[in-house]
């Protein structure tokens, strides 16, 4: 007989507000913002949930989730689709192992299926976790540190191109929604783009005095065309002296750009601030132009980590919505243990980029978890090369026409934190 789980997954209400917050406190243990007066005051009230015995405070751990746009690869080129962005998931230390995060991200589950969101995302504080619900690495990123006063190098072109460089004053008014409008236009054409909300980017951009100590505020460095706002840096620049020689230090957390003339300026611009010895950048891939326009990675200390874990929460609604780059015509047995109602055998045909899954009871000819197909899913990671490691298994003509309808002809952007 199944045990049923001891704990009871809760909306937050207002009275049960400060006890939700109390739960991320103890877990993330950071310094206290004593000017913060609503610490979750970037998610959204409704989707935000609480687990205890009884369903009222104190809570044993919450999590909570942003109703996002996720750009995927469609057929004609990219498409934003529903994504629900899991964050602020925490167990108390005093409850840890003990059932409690498997109740609220079975919960969190049901409750996107329910709504209809065909795909789950999350950025993953600890990589052993995730999979175990589904969520495979859909995305990755690129640290990247260079010396202040770097060589930018581009093709010709770009460095003529109409596109001036802003410093914007931390409290302008207009601030996260032209941070905002730069998102949503940079999504539009890129895959694995997320959109955040603008109540979310307001609480980036907020002052954060820990954050802050031996640093300046977080300030955001526009590339402006025309008038027009086409990309974004997100910087904060730390003083320090050595040698009596100035060695500070530059940190670029997000690089958001519409077109490859605006991440050029915005480079440029970026490794050439006055008494920074040393610049960190993030880039979407190796691939990225941030990489290249620096020399490669032998000209640039490079380290590749994670970005996007990605969920498929309604699998014929997802790989319906996805465009594909080579007619396919496969039955799929399909493992998922968390969703039982993805489990099983689709028939997933694709033509001319569109496709549709249907369950069907032909035999399989392809089998593989859950998790294959979210790692895909963006273009980010081979089908083939999951069947070469033994996570993927089925026919060789078939795994390959399968690895080759999901190809895309560029790696997915590593997608902003939430």
């Amino acid at each position: 007989m199944e045990q049923r789980s001891p704990w009871r997954v809760v909306g937050v209400t207002p009275e049960s507000k400060a006890a939700f917050e109390a739960v991320d406190e103890i877990v993330w243990f950071d310094e206290p913002d004593p000017t913060d007066e609503d610490p979750s005051g970037g998610l959204d009230p409704g989707r935000s949930f609480a687990a205890s015995r009884t369903g009222d405070p104190p809570f044993a751990g919450i999590s909570s989730w942003f109703d996002q746009r996720l750009t995927v690869p469609g057929p004609g080129g990219p498409r934003q689709v529903r994504s629900a962005g899991l964050t602020w998931v925490g167990v108390h230390p005093d409850e840890r192992r003990r059932g409690v995060l498997t109740a609220l991200l079975e919960h969190h589950l049901a409750d996107v299926h329910a709504q209809g969101v065909p795909l789950g995302a999350l950025h993953a504080s600890e990589t052993s976790i995730y999979g175990r619900f589904g969520y495979a690495q859909a995305s990755f990123g690129v640290h990247v540190e260079v010396g202040g006063g770097a060589e930018v190098t581009a093709p010709e072109g770009l460095e003529d191109a109409d596109v001036r460089t802003e410093l914007a004053s931390s409290d302008a008014n207009d601030l996260a929604a032209r941070v905002l409008a730069v998102q949503h236009a940079a999504a539009a054409a890129h895959v694995g783009h997320v959109t955040l909300t603008e109540r979310h980017v307001g609480r980036i951009l907020r002052r954060h005095p820990a954050a802050e100590r031996d640093s300046e505020p977080r300030r955001v460095l526009f590339a402006v065309r025309g008038g027009v706002d086409v990309g974004y840096a997100l910087v904060r620049r730390r003083h320090r002296w050595a040698d009596s020689l100035p060695q500070g230090s530059l940190t670029c957390d997000a690089l958001v750009t519409v077109h490859p003339a605006a991440r050029f300026a915005l480079l440029r611009r970026l490794v050439a601030f006055d008494l920074i010895g040393r610049v960190s950048l993030p880039a979407d891939s190796v691939e990225d132009e941030v990489v290249w326009w620096l020399g490669g990675p032998r000209a640039v200390k490079a380290r590749v980590h994670d970005a996007l874990w990605l969920r498929i929460v309604d699998l014929p609604a997802a790989l319906s919505l996805r465009g594909y780059a080579a007619d396919v015509d496969v039955v799929l047995d399909v493992s998922d243990e968390r969703c039982p109602w993805n489990a099983g055998r689709w028939r997933l045909r694709a033509t001319a980029g569109s496709a549709s899954c249907e369950r069907t009871e032909d035999p399989a000819d392809v089998a593989l978890p859950v998790q294959a197909l979210a790692g895909a899913y963006l273009g980010g990671r081979s089908l083939a090369e999951m069947a070469r490691q033994g996570v993927v298994t089925g026919t060789a003509d078939a795994v390959e026409r399968l690895a080759r309808a999901f190809v895309t002809t560029s790696p997915p952007a590593a997608a902003l934190e939430f």
